[in-house]
This record gives C-alpha cells, sequence and structure tokens, in this order.
C-alpha cells in the first residue's frame, strides 16, 4: 500500500487512524454486552462502518486499518515504503477507541476517580456480569 501524490506521511497517519478509530468504535458499541438498547444487526452496522472508512480513505491510504492487509499487499508488490504508517496508524486508532469507549462514551465506573485508578494501576475492582440469558440487561455490580 502507498500514500496517495500530495499526502505526506503525517497526513497518512492521521488519516488511518481516523479510519481505524471509528471502525473499532462501532465494534466496541455494537457488542457491548452491558447495552441494552443496541437494536438491529451488528455485522451490518460493522460492514457499513468498514464501508464509510474506505470511502473516505482509500482515496488517500488506500485504506490499510488492518496491518495484516496492508502487509500483505506491501509483500506482493514488495514496496515498503511508508510502511510504518500502517501499522502505527491502526494500532493508535484501536487503543484511543478502546479508551474512548471504556472512559468516555460507556464506562465501567460512574465514579471518576475510579476511572483515573485505572490510568495509575489497573483494574480497580472485578465485576460480575448478572443476568440468565442475553435478553435481560446486564447490571455490573462489584463482587
Amino acid at each position: 500500500m502507498q500514500l496517495a501524490k500530495g499526502i505526506n506521511a503525517g497526513q497518512g497517519l492521521g488519516i488511518e487512524i481516523i479510519a481505524t478509530l471509528q471502525l473499532v468504535l462501532c465494534v466496541l458499541a455494537t457488542t457491548d454486552r452491558r447495552r441494552n438498547d443496541v437494536t438491529g444487526s451488528a455485522p451490518l452496522a460493522i460492514g457499513l462502518s468498514v464501508a464509510l472508512g474506505h470511502l473516505l480513505a482509500i482515496d488517500y491510504t488506500g485504506c490499510g486499518i488492518n496491518p495484516a492487509r496492508s502487509f500483505g499487499s506491501a509483500l506482493i508488490a514488495n514496496k515498503f515504503e511508508n510502511h510504518w504508517i500502517f501499522w502505527v496508524g491502526p494500532i493508535i486508532g484501536g487503543a484511543g477507541a478502546a479508551l474512548i469507549y471504556d472512559f468516555i462514551l460507556a464506562p465501567r465506573s460512574s465514579d471518576l476517580t475510579d476511572r483515573v485508578k485505572v490510568w495509575t494501576s489497573g483494574q480497580v475492582e472485578e465485576y460480575d456480569l448478572e443476568g440468565d440469558d442475553m435478553n435481560s440487561r446486564v447490571e455490573m455490580k462489584p463482587k
């Protein structure tokens, strides 16, 4: 995979970060068992997210959003110029999406001090998932 003409490495990295971030946020939001407000088809939502990422990024970076896919293309074409972008971008985008989802959009704890403690010392408390069937609401309660 290569960057389009006129796109520098920083711009390419930003595009890959944003494309991966929106995809991972979609996956996290549609597959979170704690949410009872998700209706419709999760695979359809994820597929549309992939399509959106490709529509917006393919002209600029080829829309890697998956290091394995980018590596295969680069290996076959034997072109590894700026290949680091297609590894670093998805890693940063995926990690950023996980942090945004877990700490801002759907935190496991409503207490800000508990959320900050996770940053410094890891998981604060273990949680039990209560609910016998998949249709019931999942409550997160400390053990």
